[in-house]
């Protein structure tokens, strides 16, 4: 990973070879600092689609930090170049964006109504389901994609029944295939909702733990996901302390390591005695 300072990598975002500003933004790679904002938000106009990725992940990375100043650009900013900074507003996984995202959806641009619309089934906006349904009238065939995943992100059977009005009216085959996969999954999460589980989209353990090294803002957000369900395997757990404590935040160390005793105890007695004694050590 390169090795350029904060300062030297936002100079470098304006450097005419793109090889520079890709080698700048790697750099960037879990920034939280304030004074990179309004560079990492320049960026997502960038020339070359690597930059504007990275700078818009980096931003979602960084949330409430990032949000204010995200929300001002994303609403006075027009066309092609929302796309980036919608996906970045996605990924900061904040609430307070839904109405900006319910008003996107009759958005211009068809990639700012594709996130919009994944957006809102992300943050759970029930309340917003007629206007995601908008999505699948959409003349992009991405947008209609995106609107059944939105639908079965909120497996509610009001949006489980317009998968399955969308799967009746289409005739593209594959279209279809990814209706059944949605309505497997919103019956899936729907279940598991009625059950009094949290559910949480999840990448697998091992794809998080290479990201530990290589960004590990989006690690910690990925582990919180597994603590957020309540997990019942203490990896996460681990994981998530070890990452608090090289960032010398104590607080957040603490609150995982009770939220794991409290868990582990009652679903796998015995798993907590390594949060136990952390926790003791803390004191």
């Amino acid at each position: 990973m390169p090795n350029l300072s904060m300062n030297e990598a936002i100079e470098n975002l304006k450097n005419e070879d793109v090889n520079v500003r890709k080698e700048a933004i790697e750099s960037l790679i879990g920034v939280t600092d304030e004074a990179a904002i309004d560079p990492l938000i320049d960026a997502t106009t960038d020339d070359n689609a690597q930059v504007r990725f990275k700078a818009a992940e980096i931003l979602g990375n960084m949330g409430n930090v990032a949000f204010d100043r995200l929300v001002s650009k994303f609403t006075s900013e027009t066309g092609k170049n929302k796309r980036f900074l919608a996906f970045a507003l996605k990924e900061t996984h904040n609430e307070k964006a839904i109405p900006l995202f319910a008003e996107a959806v009759s958005d211009e641009d068809f990639g700012v109504r594709k996130v919009s619309i994944r957006a809102l089934g992300e943050l759970q906006a029930n309340d917003e389901l007629d206007t995601i349904a908008k999505g699948l009238e959409d003349e992009d065939w991405g947008v209609r994609l995106a609107t059944i995943h939105a639908c079965a992100d909120l497996a509610s059977d009001e949006s489980i029944a317009l998968i399955k009005k969308a799967r009746r009216e289409e005739s593209d085959k594959d279209f279809k295939k990814s209706c059944n996969k949605a309505i497997k999954k919103a019956e899936k999460n729907q279940k598991a909702k009625s059950e009094g589980k949290v559910v949480t989209n999840t990448i697998p353990m091992k794809t998080i733990k290479e990201m530990e090294t290589t960004n590990p803002q989006k690690a910690i957000k990925e582990y919180e996901k597994y603590v957020q369900a309540e997990s019942d395997k203490d990896a996460p757990y681990k994981r998530l302390a070890i990452l608090y404590r090289k960032l010398r935040q104590d607080d957040k160390e603490i609150e995982v390591l009770e939220k794991a005793i409290k868990v582990l105890s009652e679903k796998k007695p015995g798993k907590e005695d390594w949060f136990v004694k952390r926790l003791n050590k803390m004191k």
